[in-house]
């Protein structure tokens, strides 16, 4: 499970990520004062303003590389992706989410080209979710196409003449978006939802929407797909549609994607594959755990 990262007392004030947190905090005042001096030097006409933005910028990039190699070594203290725990370490919660969504679906596209499965653990038991949606995404990404093409040629981008440039960043972010989608719909093919030797990790793709320790799992049962209630978390497809239930022994928290939302969960709603064997993979982990 991950490490809080919030410092308790003094002692861990001298850990990797809170020296790393406090220089952090330190760049940032540095780089206003350098600023500011250097905006009364080109106002007091000692530089000119070329100089001065040549100066910040080599600044800033000695002092990225500082504060990079810093989140390296602090993230060594974390299990799992190095990457992630630096970026958690170093930049605000929603920020950190964002460019870790967008790294994960380029990786995921690459592993889906590879046709590997990403896994915490090698012995982790993997529980697929994503058969038949790949239609509704490639729906999507058909429309998505056409609407591209069709803005690209049919609107008269050279009568807006020196804004015309806007058809190539139009073009752009369509192709992006198209591609997005696609690593999407990769993402859920390649990150399963996983049963390790301590939790359910329950997975939308590269976002892990909850950790759940085994012991305190109750049940996990199949049903006829449908909707839930609101007093479940639904984790299903497209359509919303679930088909097996899991009940608690003791309410977990939820975050939400950002980190800034959070509820206590006690039961969950998840579309699989399938859903028999899925309940059983889990209720045999759970027995492995419980004494008997």
């Amino acid at each position: 499970m991950r490490n809080d990262l919030r410092p308790h007392g003094p002692a861990e004030q001298e850990t990797p990520t809170g020296r790393l947190r406090r220089t952090a905090r330190l760049v940032r005042w540095a780089t206003l004062v350098l600023i500011a001096v250097e905006a009364a030097l080109v106002i007091g006409g000692r530089i000119d303003l070329g100089t001065a933005v040549a100066a910040l910028v080599a600044v800033e990039v000695i002092l990225g590389a500082a504060i990079l190699a810093l989140a390296w070594r602090a993230a060594r203290t974390h299990d799992g992706d190095r990457v992630a725990a630096a970026a958690r370490a170093l930049l605000p919660g929603p920020v950190a989410a964002v460019i870790l969504l967008e790294l994960g679906q380029i990786r995921a596209l690459w592993l889906l080209v590879r046709r590997r499965i990403h896994t915490e653990h090698r012995e982790d038991t993997t529980i697929s979710y994503a058969a038949g949606r790949g239609s509704v995404y490639l729906m999507v990404v058909a429309v998505c196409l056409i609407e591209l093409f069709a803005v690209h040629l049919i609107v008269p981008w050279q009568r807006l003449g020196t804004w015309s440039w806007l058809q190539w960043l139009a073009l752009t972010l369509s192709a992006y978006a198209v591609v997005w989608i696609l690593a999407w719909w990769a993402a859920q093919r390649t990150h399963p939802h996983l049963i390790t030797d301590e939790e359910l990790i329950l997975r939308n793709g590269t976002l892990v929407a909850l950790r759940v320790p085994l012991e305190q799992i109750q049940a996990a049962r199949p049903r006829r797909r449908g909707q839930v209630t609101d007093e479940r978390l639904n984790l299903g497809g497209p359509g919303g549609g679930t088909n097996i239930d899991i009940d608690l022994d003791e309410p977990v928290t939820w975050r939400s994607f950002t980190g800034r939302r959070e509820r206590q969960i006690s039961a969950i709603a998840l579309e699989v594959d399938d859903p028999a064997t899925s309940a059983q993979e889990i209720i045999t982990a759970i027995r492995s755990r419980r004494p008997h």
